[in-house]
């Protein structure tokens, strides 16, 4: 084969994974690794900007694009990254960790929503319900809850200058009324400003409060003037009491609509077309988010109340937070129980890949060990203790607004003097965790990027009075029903833009390789199945797809099959006419890529776009978890028998 500098035998373009946040690392490493035998070989490090301007943007948009060329004196092959990081993943560092954290958590409702969308008004509701749940916790509890962590602040602060501020009725007014009427006129600056939908909503839920505040105060001065008795009872705990209070009324909405979930979704099972696993992500979720505010608020209260009782020695701050005590004992004693099962399974897999290391990976090919991305015993305990603690959260709300103080009494006492001992259990393994918290990332990066999938914008001005956040008229495209997915659009268009530029080039049809790990491979496999990608076949005179690690089948045939089906079936028509190959590489012990479901009649025999028979495999290799596939010897054997021709590496520098 003539070397021909300006016409790459092959192309690749690789597409990066979890664990790869620099551009140009992922290719960096495989290009010099893949090149390894090759023998001596040159090569040219070089950075393509490409546009990434549409109609619908009024600025002009690049992103880079890294490339090797790698070069013989035999072949000359074409490397390009795709890097989309910039767009989906967990910062560096403790600030962008947190802040991954938050996007996760607050992001859960998209895959819930996609999660519900299926046949059936139970399913219907279901999402709504769920977008509903969202918020209510991202709304009047996240605002109301600031505020009370505001007042609780002011106390302590003042406290220090003056004994006793808090119990002052004069002071209280004066206070409530300034710092209320300061936060009223930040919140309408800020909610004008800010682009983001979930922001502005919590703005608007922190002027509503405000608001209410304010008014409590002016009240509160018209009784002092009149001189009445009343006024005697007003103090800064008052004012956090009432807070309280309404925080207590939309927990115990939440819980209502909760419980209306685990209504719906019991009843959307029984629909014949519906997907049950997607059902069950579509009420567990929700039901993860509340239990995951239900936990850090009272926790952040009982540090509160702790620490000003210690610090500042105000007195009646014990009775202020009380109350709220017995719902942070529901909450850790699911938490309890969740963890005690997500630890079993923990050690149960850890258990099957010492097995597994200790004999042939070949052995155990078509047993694969336990899923931790959602084992089913995770996802039944999290649905029995959502149904428990909403009982016991409902009790006690009910034994408060009844006459039944007693029981009121009782539990919450049992619940407080349980906190003691929990606590003292929780805080340190919660430090332990935390020190532990940057060795998850690569978990984090899976969750964020499955979240960013699913992340939509609603097509349709139905959808956007019916839906969810960030939703811009201007920005809308107004094609394709009523999702538009587009943070996963904005990544599938720069590998659009690439192939396509490769497309302009490149006349003499060369072979096209795309190569991708993790959540990566997604994108190869929905950009190859797109309908505009109709030239594909007569640009490149071959095309191969090569997966590695790919959560395809494990993660989204498995949890959203009504989005995913079977590759046989209609859906996947397109994919099925672009690629010559598809080869899935997957290692035996990987707890995100395993096989990919390929069925029967693909694997037999498929027409191909030049009449041959279109290939579908997978390969297992040894057992070294998710990531590093890039460098892995295994993996780069069955990798080069799918980019170089056949015999092609000299045996003296294999």
């Amino acid at each position: 084969m003539s070397l021909n500098h300006s016409q790459p035998d092959k192309l690749v373009v690789v597409i990066h994974g979890v664990g790869d946040p620099v551009r140009g690392d992922t290719l960096s490493s495989f290009a010099r690794s893949f090149a390894e035998p090759l023998g001596p070989f040159v090569e040219t490090d070089e950075t393509m900007w490409l546009s990434n301007s549409n109609r619908y943007s009024s600025r002009v948009e690049t992103f880079p694009v890294s490339q090797r060329t790698v070069r013989t004196d035999e072949l000359e092959i074409e490397f390009s990254e795709l890097f989309w990081g910039d767009l989906s993943r967990v910062r560096k560092g403790w600030p962008g960790l947190m802040h991954g954290i938050l996007q996760i958590v607050f992001g859960l409702r998209y895959v819930s929503y996609v999660a519900a969308d299926q046949a059936g008004v139970a399913a219907k509701y279901l999402k709504w319900f769920g977008i509903l749940s969202a918020r209510i916790l991202q709304g009047p509890v996240f605002a109301i809850a600031f505020m009370l962590g505001i007042l609780v602040t002011l106390t302590l602060g003042t406290n220090q200058f003056w004994a006793d501020s808090h119990l002052s009725t004069s002071w209280a007014s004066m206070l409530v009324l300034v710092v209320c009427t300061l936060l009223c006129g930040a919140g309408m600056v800020f909610q004008q400003t800010t682009k983001n939908r979930v922001i502005e909503r919590f703005w608007f839920w922190m002027i509503v409060t405000t608001s209410f505040l304010i008014l409590l105060a002016a009240s509160h001065s018209f009784l002092l003037n009149s001189n009445s008795e009343l006024s005697k009872s007003f103090g800064l705990f008052w004012y956090c009491r009432v807070l309280l209070t309404l925080l207590g009324l939309f927990w115990f909405t939440e819980i209502l609509v909760l419980g209306s979930m685990a209504v719906l979704w019991a009843i959307s099972l029984f629909h014949p077309r519906s997907f049950p696993r997607g059902l069950h992500i579509a009420f567990l979720l929700p039901a993860l988010a509340v239990g995951i505010w239900g936990q850090v608020l009272p926790m952040v209260w009982v540090a509160t109340r702790e620490g000003i009782a210690k610090i500042g020695q105000i007195k009646g701050i014990q009775s202020v937070f009380n109350d709220a005590i017995p719902f942070l004992g529901v909450q850790l004693l699911m938490t309890g129980i969740l963890g005690f099962t997500a630890s079993l399974i923990v050690v149960k897999y850890l258990f099957w890949r010492c097995r597994i290391l200790r004999t042939e990976h070949s052995a155990t090919a078509e047993h694969a060990g336990p899923r931790l991305i959602v084992h089913p015993l995770i996802q039944v305990t999290l649905a029995a203790c959502t149904v428990a603690g909403m009982i016991l959260v409902a009790s006690l709300s009910i034994f408060r607004m009844t006459s039944t103080e007693n029981a009121a009494v009782t539990v919450a006492q049992a619940f407080i003097e349980a906190n003691k001992y929990l606590i003292g259990l929780v805080v340190p393994l919660g430090g332990f965790l935390l020190i532990l918290l940057p060795k998850f990332r690569a978990g984090f990066d899976i969750i964020l990027d499955v979240v960013n999938h699913f992340y939509f914008r609603p097509t349709n001005v139905k959808d956007a009075l019916d839906d969810d956040d960030e939703f811009n008229i201007s920005e809308t495209t107004f094609e394709n029903g009523t999702m538009h997915f587009s943070r996963r659009v904005e990544i599938h268009r720069r590998l659009i833009k690439l192939l396509s530029h490769y497309r302009d080039v490149y006349f003499h049809h060369p072979e096209l390789v795309i190569l991708s790990h993790s959540q990566g491979t997604m994108v190869g496999i929905e950009v190859l199945n797109h309908s505009d990608l109709a030239w594909l076949n007569t640009s490149f005179s071959k095309v191969t797809l090569v997966t590695l690690g790919s959560p395809f089948s494990h993660l989204y045939q498995h949890y959203f099959g009504h989005y995913y089906p079977e590759l046989d079936q209609p859906y996947w028509s397109s994919l099925r006419k672009r690629i010559n190959q598809w080869v899935n590489v997957y290692r035996v012990d990987d707890y995100v890529g395993t096989r990919i479901n390929f069925p029967d009649s693909l694997v037999m025999k498929v027409a191909g776009p030049f009449g041959t028979s279109a290939s579908y495999q997978n390969h297992q290799v040894g057992p070294r978890g998710h990531v590093d596939y890039w460098s892995d010897k295994e993996v780069l054997e069955v990798v080069r028998s799918q980019i170089l021709p056949q015999g092609f590496i000299h045996a003296d520098a294999a």
